[in-house]
């Protein structure tokens, strides 16, 4: 057992076992709203309209030891579609351990900061609808994976560790990342993580950002890199992007992406660029963005123009 799983299996046994739980409370909160998709893939079958709910369940309790357990679970869609579930141990300065059972919740800091570019909706290279474009990251940690956090230790600076363990198919993965936010709107990062969640294919994720704010205006940098085991799927990714406020409630964005394959797969690079904007008047917000993309997923067949607006209401 490495020293990562005893920590985090430790930490949570002590807050689980040798402590109660007083006033505990569970609060519910939703969503609800309307998205429109316009994609030109052939795949897309045209412009679309859904329904877009959530529902999200959190609780939390504290403990007679001073730790604080909470729960997240929400769901989304007609069907109630579970998108994510985790409870956490805040332990205080001592960091706080997520075990992740489903959903984006189990990203470890690799996932996490995949993409930190700012946009006022969605990324540059996130297109709707038609779907099949290549992300910044070939895989992500996923599912039943154990986070630990601390941003206590040192002033700035922020410290994420993550376990996923091994299966039947596959080894377990770990990654970690380290970020600064020490001097006044600058926040750095960086996370490395030997994914092996697919059987006899381990790839080395590595992810670096910049973001810089300064009074309404960001800019953030971002450069990625994964080595697959897999013949012919190294990648390297790299994005930028820009926003303003122009207010309180509105915001707009400027974003542009790379994906470079690697020579041997004979594939062209993947180009993407996007403008967002998002409008929040209380609980109604309205955000929208404008992609378009040139060799999706490296097809030098396959160009697109993606819209994406959404209207949201929360409660």
């Amino acid at each position: 057992m490495n020293n990562l799983k005893k920590i985090g299996l430790t930490a949570l046994g002590t807050a689980l076992v040798t402590s109660s739980a007083v006033a505990g409370s569970l609060d519910v909160t939703g969503t609800a709203g309307i998205t429109y998709v316009g994609n030109s893939g052939a795949d897309n079958g045209g412009s679309k309209l859904t329904q877009k709910t959530t529902v999200s369940f959190t609780g939390s309790a504290d403990l007679d030891n001073g730790f604080t357990v909470s729960y997240y679970n929400n769901f989304a869609g007609q069907g109630g579609t579970n998108l994510n579930a985790h409870f956490d141990v805040d332990m205080g300065d001592m960091g706080k351990i997520r075990f992740a059972g489903n959903g984006v919740s189990g990203n470890g800091a690799v996932g996490m900061w995949d993409d930190k570019t700012p946009a006022a909706n969605e990324e540059s290279w996130d297109i709707k609808g038609g779907g099949g474009e290549r992300g910044p990251i070939a895989q992500q940690t996923g599912d039943d994976s154990f986070i630990y956090t601390n941003s206590s230790a040192i002033d700035g600076v922020t410290v994420v560790l993550n376990y996923k363990p091994a299966e039947t198919t596959h080894d377990s993965t770990t990654g970690a990342g380290i970020a600064f936010s020490g001097v006044e709107g600058l926040d750095i990062g960086a996370a490395m993580e030997d994914n092996n969640t697919t059987a006899d294919a381990t790839i080395e994720n590595t992810v670096f950002y910049a973001k810089y704010t300064m009074d309404a205006f960001s800019v953030g940098f971002q450069s990625n890199e994964t080595d697959s085991q897999t013949a012919n799927s190294d990648t390297e990714f790299e994005a930028w992007g820009v926003s303003y406020a122009v207010s309180e409630d509105i915001s707009i964005s400027y974003g542009s992406s790379t994906v470079e394959f690697e020579s041997g797969a004979s594939l062209s690079d993947q180009e993407a660029d996007a403008i967002g904007v998002s409008w929040t008047n209380g609980s109604m917000s309205v955000t929208a963005s404008r992609h378009s993309i040139d060799n999706v997923n490296g097809a030098a067949t396959d160009d697109r123009d993606a819209t994406e607006l959404n209207l949201t209401f929360a409660f």
